[in-house]
């Protein structure tokens, strides 16, 4: 059994201000296409290619999962819905919700990279450098955090706690 700590992790503002400056880091790049890691990425998607607002800018989703409804990774990635996007020549931006082990991240760009892109830059909303078990760093990281299993803004546990605009931590009861 777990419940939401006694205070978020990061609030809305601090989460708002960090997207703010991370839109400015990402209008520099000149993407064709966003990859958007569904489900846990959805709300850092739209809230940073709203920031970004480039018209030309194609956006698209795949899914990725390695937790089901665990706390811990079960270690093997479960990926679709690439083989029906076309990336051959695109320059690709892939946001994911959150970089742990590195195993999805590492798998997704593996993948993409089969599809012959012009390039790929990796972005994620939270950075969890203590679980890594391969090397691998995302090209942009909105907040690095503690090894903490986080919900909110996307996050979910067992498909819960998605929709709340902060992101907390899960503690055992």
């Amino acid at each position: 059994m777990y419940q939401l700590s006694k205070a978020p992790l990061l609030n809305a503002q601090q989460i708002d201000k960090r997207l703010e400056s991370l839109a400015q880091e990402l209008k520099a790049c000149d993407f064709d296409i966003i990859l958007s890691v569904l489900t846990g990425s959805y709300i850092f998607t739209a809230d940073i290619s709203r920031r970004i607002a480039c018209p030309n800018l194609q956006i698209a989703f795949i899914k990725a999962s390695s937790y089901g409804n665990s706390t811990e990774s079960q270690g093997k990635v479960q990926i679709s819905g690439i083989e029906k996007i076309e990336i051959k020549n695109k320059r690709v931006l892939l946001i994911d919700d959150i970089l742990d082990t590195g195993n999805t991240m590492c798998a997704l760009v593996k993948t993409l990279t089969e599809l012959n892109p012009a390039s790929i830059k990796t972005c994620v909303l939270l950075n969890k450098e203590s679980r890594r078990t391969v090397d691998y760093h995302a090209d942009f990281v909105g907040f690095d955090i503690e090894n903490k299993f986080v919900v909110g803004y996307g996050l979910d546990y067992a498909n819960d706690y998605r929709t709340l605009p902060e992101i907390w931590t899960l503690e055992e009861v």
